[in-house]
């Protein structure tokens, strides 16, 4: 961002500075709980209609589709391994496993847009004595720039998930 404040290249009709914000201060910050993949169907299913995501990045990080869920249009994070620092935005309702962090909405609602400003810098914040990892304690302290603006934020979420959908097609 050119002064910082602001980024070089926006939407029209948005002219207000951005903010710094730590993740802690616009989300609750928790993690998944543990599930056997031998408890999932690799197809969606109407005895088990929720996406299950886990710390690979496989497919997105989609292990299969369980019977119950326990978010909701939340951002998740790779916690431990090979791709902590791994940043997504799940839209629905989704289950995830011990190995994911969770960003709930509290001070700002979840979208595309953030995770993805979260995941450009996320890996920075990785610890990779031993095992990497990224747990929920330094998550909560990353700060990022956003648009004070809601209006702002859901037009570029409109956007990455645009281009994420362009890309998906090609491939």
């Amino acid at each position: 961002m050119k002064d910082r404040k602001k980024p070089a290249i926006r939407f029209k009709g948005f002219t207000e500075d951005w903010e710094q914000r730590m993740v802690s201060q616009l989300f609750k910050v928790t993690r998944g709980y543990v599930l056997a993949a031998t408890q999932t169907e690799t197809e969606k299913t109407d005895e088990k209609p929720y996406p299950v995501y886990s710390s690979q990045t496989k497919d997105k990080g989609l292990m299969g589709y369980y019977k119950d869920y326990l978010y909701e249009d939340a951002i998740t994070w790779t916690t431990d391994g090979a791709n902590a620092g791994t940043v997504n935005y799940r839209a629905g309702k989704f289950y995830c496993t011990n190995v994911c962090g969770v960003l709930l909405s509290n001070e700002v609602k979840a979208n595309q847009m953030i995770a993805e400003a979260l995941n450009n810098i996320a890996k920075r914040y990785v610890s990779y004595v031993g095992n990497p990892k990224l747990m929920n304690n330094v998550m909560a302290d990353i700060v990022i720039q956003m648009p004070i603006q809601v209006e702002e934020r859901e037009q570029l979420s409109l956007f990455f998930t645009n281009i994420d959908n362009l890309i998906t097609l090609h491939q």
